[in-house]
């Protein structure tokens, strides 16, 4: 009797996995295949590695995910295998860490770290295997650019070494930031792939875990601390540009920039929620949030420090 329940749900997981390979194959490709469209589809490809965990167990989910870099072959070539193969650790890592109870924040940071490991690991062979160095690549076009624009501020009638100076500190500071820039637009990726695969999640019936409201975000008071501290060490060292601790500061101060413009338009939203002001105005609100980012940090900070929501509080009561 066990052996024929065994039997059927072997043949039960052979055939929702052969569904959701199809399933890979026909966002992969539409991914690939479809301009725009595929812009969106790309964020849905880990979802079929995702739903089968949910489902089944990790060594059968390994399975289908190497079964999806078959079709990879078929449908990409050889080049699209790695891509695959991230695609497909990023579902696996969301439904394993929904499957086993973790927090909707854990699935991030999980989804988060994976794409980070998983994306370095993709340098290192391309520079490695095919001798090809995206990074060096990158700084030969910021070398470029920058004697564009020498060209272009040169011939506005400006002295030529002030343009230079200003020019080449504007350029050395990019360049150095591109780790931190790196590791942001990877969350942020990161982020775009959790949500919508964990809406159709829902959608589907399985059970997943739930954000707290972006509203009520609130970093720890030590991070201001240590904002403040981080500031104090860059005025009274001023370290030179291109040494490393130049380069560990500004990439330290980006991040804490982002976590704190967060902050600051969780407060922004706070507000209007308050206020009960229709939709559209958050929309407007994100934008000027953006285009004056500098004020958005500071209120990040000044929310963080004084709680400016208890004011708000106070002002709607009254």
């Amino acid at each position: 009797m066990n052996w024929g329940v065994d039997m059927q749900d072997q043949a039960s997981r052979i055939t929702y996995g052969a569904m959701m390979v199809a399933l890979f194959a026909i966002l992969l490709a539409m991914t690939l295949y479809v301009p725009l469209l595929g812009l969106l589809t790309l964020l849905l490809v880990p979802l079929p590695i995702t739903i089968y965990r949910l489902r089944y167990d990790r060594v059968s989910t390994l399975m289908v995910a190497m079964c999806t870099w078959l079709i990879t072959l078929l449908i990409g070539g050889l080049l699209s295998i790695p891509a695959a193969i991230v695609l497909s650790a990023v579902g696996f890592v969301i439904g394993d860490t929904v499957r086993t109870g973790k927090t909707k924040l854990y699935v991030y940071m999980a989804t988060g770290v994976t794409l980070l490991i998983s994306l370095s690991l993709m340098y290192l062979g391309t520079v490695w295997f095919m001798k090809i160095n995206p990074i060096e690549q990158l700084m030969q076009q910021f070398s470029a650019i920058q004697q564009e624009a020498l060209v272009i501020l040169s011939g506005m009638g400006n002295s030529t070494r002030e343009i230079e100076r200003t020019v080449a500190e504007a350029f050395t500071y990019y360049q150095t930031i591109v780790p931190s820039l790196f590791i942001l637009s990877v969350f942020v990726t990161a982020y775009m792939f959790v949500m919508p695969i964990l809406a159709v999640a829902t959608r589907l019936r399985f059970e997943v875990p739930k954000f707290a409201s972006f509203l009520n975000m609130r970093l720890p008071f030590a991070t201001v601390l240590a904002y403040l501290a981080l500031l104090l060490i860059s005025i009274l060292s001023q370290p030179e540009q291109g040494t490393t601790f130049y380069l560990m500061e500004a990439n330290a101060i980006l991040i804490f920039r982002f976590l704190f413009f967060l902050q600051g338009l969780a407060l922004i939203y706070y507000a209007l929620r308050k206020m009960k002001l229709p939709i559209i105005v958050n929309v407007l609100a994100t934008l000027f949030a953006m285009f004056l980012s500098p004020f958005t940090v500071m209120l990040g900070v000044l929310d963080i420090a004084i709680n400016i929501r208890t004011w708000i509080d106070k002002d709607k009561r009254a």
